[in-house]
């Protein structure tokens, strides 16, 4: 679509991650969840027409940003740290919220409204594209909130009130400065590694992208050594795997694993004696379940 666009507009077309002059273009949620912008003088009452028939519209309320929204989005997005407009006292602490829908999302103003009744503290929602951006939740250094929000029905919320589906990334809390940025960067990396590698999983943390970073930095040769050793025994039994991933996720607790699995515990001991005895690793322990994660992780991500 884009570039039968660009053959009609040339150089009026112009496509962007974020709108950013609403005074000479006219923009639109694109086909691949960024945003097409095109020269007003360009355009028609027709054009118009046409255009708003398989895109929609972006108005300009959507993306005006406070002074504290700027400023998070240029040290975030922009690497542009700016000490002398910074918001916040020395005490105040962050926590980085990252999230990423699935599909392009328009009700930016109404979602950022249903969120603060999730959060006891102040809340700034600062967007990357039209799918992806953080949530920044800020509190005094000595005064963290006592209980986390409850993420699950932020989730919920979404898909029930406004149709879409979002997936989180629960950072770490952390002075505001200009560091703020690596913290930023770095947990994002681990966002995208974890949703990729973790499709079906909503909520993401450090503690679960940890396995996915580790195992994305091994050579091919070890790589495929785990494969060569693991590779045959277990492959052609996917449910074995499934079985022993839940049980160690699940911190090797039998009766939880099984009732998650929809099965009866002995039936379950009996696959977790199976793996042990094909593999020769003993997952009820701390250093075989670790061994053994890796490497059905390895499987996973190869597969």
């Amino acid at each position: 679509m884009y570039n039968r666009l660009k053959e009609i507009y040339g150089d009026s077309l112009v496509r962007r991650s974020m709108p950013d002059d609403f005074q000479k273009y006219e923009w639109f949620y694109g086909p691949t969840n960024d945003y097409i912008g095109i020269e007003k003088s360009e355009l028609g009452e027709k054009d118009m027409l046409l255009l708003a028939a398989f895109m929609e519209r972006a108005s300009q309320v959507q993306f005006d940003m406070s002074s504290t929204e700027n400023w998070w989005h240029s040290l975030l997005y922009a690497n542009e740290y700016s000490a002398p407009d910074h918001p916040y006292p020395p005490q105040m602490h962050c926590r980085f919220i990252h999230f990423h829908f699935l599909d392009a999302f328009q009700h930016k103003e109404d979602w950022k409204e249903a969120l603060t009744a999730f959060f006891e503290t102040p809340i700034e929602l600062i967007w990357e594209n039209a799918t992806s951006g953080v949530l920044v939740e800020v509190y005094p250094k000595n005064h963290k909130p006592e209980e986390s929000p409850p993420y699950s029905d932020i989730i919920d919320t979404t898909a029930s009130d406004f149709y879409s589906n979002v997936k989180l990334f629960i950072g770490s809390s952390r002075s505001i400065d200009e560091n703020a940025k690596f913290a930023f960067d770095w947990e994002k990396k681990c966002f995208d590694l974890s949703r990729h590698s973790q499709k079906k999983m909503a909520i993401h943390t450090f503690e679960q992208a940890i396995p996915y970073l580790v195992t994305g930095q091994l050579e091919p040769q070890l790589v495929t050594q785990f494969k060569q050793q693991f590779g045959p025994v277990l492959e052609e039994d996917q449910e074995l795997l499934q079985s022993i991933k839940v049980f160690i996720e699940n911190n090797l607790n039998v009766s939880l694993t099984a009732k998650k699995l929809f099965m009866h515990r002995n039936s379950l001991q009996y696959r977790i004696d199976k793996f042990s005895e094909r593999t020769g690793i003993d997952i009820k322990n701390f250093q075989g379940a670790l061994a053994a994660y890796l490497a059905l992780i390895i499987l996973e991500t190869e597969k």
